[in-house]
């Protein structure tokens, strides 16, 4: 009997009737699926940064009507973007 079977057994309290799960010794669409889930995950990283970057540049927008009226308030809006 597979070790990893028995010890998740044990840790679940599955009755001793239960089977064991079988082993897949061939699947045909495992290259499909790598190449589905890498695409997916390329398109999502994409989305993530583009939306991040366009989070952040919103963020850090000037006012340009009124460039050097009061202080700074580049600090405060980094402090805003770290909470």
């Amino acid at each position: 009997m597979n070790p990893q079977w028995q010890r998740y057994r044990e840790l679940e309290l599955i009755p001793d009737s239960a089977p064991a799960p079988r082993q897949a010794k061939f699947q045909l669409g495992l290259p499909l699926t790598a190449a589905w889930r890498s695409l997916l995950n390329a398109l999502a990283r994409e989305q993530f940064y583009e939306q991040r970057t366009e989070y952040l540049e919103r963020c850090w927008m000037l006012n340009y009507e009124a460039p050097y009226a009061g202080e700074s308030k580049a600090l405060h809006k980094l402090w805003l973007l770290m909470d």
